[in-house]
């Protein structure tokens, strides 16, 4: 399965951002798309106010998803992510980034996104 088209793909049939990048890898985890989609209703558009990009939130749920555990132990997973997405991107705010990156819209940061996890939980 190519995580990044297929997140593009549910994102462009009205999905926002965050849903599109957890469903993309849900099930693997036993979650339904179904409740991907009702968990990341609300974390679109940097949680409707250009804060953290609805994206990269849904790469946080996948990846705690995969390595959180009661002690958070695992923590440096989100922030290798993090770095990663602010290296290629400059920030993880959805306002920032929709200032700086023109040309490159929310399908772009989707489907880097839904690419990391993939390559990430091969």
């Amino acid at each position: 399965m190519e995580y990044g088209k297929e997140a593009v793909r549910l994102h462009c049939e009205g999905c926002n951002c965050c849903q599109a990048v957890l469903m993309s890898s849900c099930e693997q985890f036993g979650l339904t798309k179904e409740q991907a989609y009702r968990l990341a209703a609300f974390f679109g558009a940097g949680m409707r106010s250009g804060e953290v990009c609805g994206a990269v939130t849904g790469a946080l749920m996948a990846l705690g998803l995969r390595y959180g555990d009661e002690n958070n132990r695992q923590c440096g997973k989100s922030q290798e992510f993090m770095r990663a997405f602010k290296q290629e991107y400059g920030s993880c705010l959805c306002r920032e980034l929709l200032a700086k990156n023109q040309k490159k819209m929310c399908p772009t940061f989707i489907e880097y996104c839904a690419n990391y996890l993939e390559e990430e939980f091969k």
